[in-house]
């Protein structure tokens, strides 16, 4: 059973994908034995070292539209738009005051810290902790502000953060990038994996048809600062992979979900199995 050091990136909504890379592993047969993750991806890689995944899938699929509008707490007075306390609240239901040295596989939760301009690397402490400095995207989640120093969104500085994992020595470190660029979403043919029992996941329409139809001449203020934090994490990806490629780079076109639709996690779990198989497909042919 080959040992695996997952990754799991940046990328809002889409980071809902991760599930189902997840699911696609363990049914395959892969033994995660580590997970690092930034944002979403420190959300999702934690509620699976914390054996809560199963659970969380649950609530986060069941989500609709007017129920992520109710998670929003907007805020005129802080230093981001949203506080995300109703979020919060919900995570810790699921986490309560797990440390993170007590999961039952290590986990590293990636936060950056402006004061000092460096990434921090979440390795022990408390899992709530960990993450809300994480997914504190600059200018629309609260930072987390502390007497020495200021923390957000790990994706700033390191949106696929592999480096966590070098030391592991796992069979292959498999990393979600979630800022790529793809123009198609079609399933392959011929694979090695036993395709038939995801026939579901066949059925994901092309990512031009699935991606918000809103032009960016009717961007508002928070989607036109969410717009310039993607365009930064995509090209901070390119460049830290560039220096720590992993073994199996599995691909989520960035225009496959908007930073906001939570919602379309049902859409967005489906598309991370295809991007998995295929991924695992390529690397098997090689």
């Amino acid at each position: 059973m080959p040992t695996v050091s997952l990754v799991l990136g940046s990328g809002g909504s889409r980071g809902n994908a991760h599930i189902g890379v997840i699911q696609v592993l363990e049914e395959q047969g892969f033994d995660i034995v580590s997970v690092s993750g930034c944002s979403m991806g420190a959300v999702v890689g934690g509620m699976y070292a914390a054996g809560k995944l199963t659970a969380f899938t649950e609530w986060v699929s069941g989500l609709s539209r007017f129920d992520v509008f109710r998670l929003v707490d907007m805020s005129l007075l802080s230093m981001g738009a949203i506080r995300g306390e109703r979020v919060y609240a919900i995570l810790e239901d699921f986490l309560g005051d797990q440390l993170i040295e007590d999961l039952r596989i290590p986990y590293t939760a990636v936060a950056t810290d402006l004061v000092k301009q460096q990434e921090v690397w979440f390795q022990s402490g408390k899992m709530m902790d960990a993450i809300r400095a994480s997914v504190a995207v600059p200018g629309l989640i609260m930072p987390v502000a502390e007497k020495n120093r200021f923390l957000v969104d790990g994706g700033l500085l390191n949106p696929v953060p592999i480096m966590p994992t070098v030391a592991d020595q796992a069979d292959l470190i498999i990393a979600v990038n979630l800022n790529t660029n793809l123009e198609t979403n079609h399933p392959m043919q011929g694979s090695p994996f036993n395709i038939a029992q995801y026939s579901d996941d066949w059925k994901v329409p092309s990512v031009n048809a699935t991606k918000s139809q809103r032009s960016h001449l009717q961007w508002n203020k928070m989607e036109m600062l969410n717009q310039c934090f993607e365009t930064m994490q995509a090209t901070m990806a390119k460049y830290k992979m560039a220096g720590y490629e992993p073994d199996i780079e599995v691909k989520i076109d960035r225009k496959a979900c908007s930073f906001f639709e939570l919602y379309r996690a049902k859409e967005m779990i489906g598309i991370g199995r295809y991007a998995a198989l295929k991924a695992l497909h390529i690397k098997h042919k090689v």
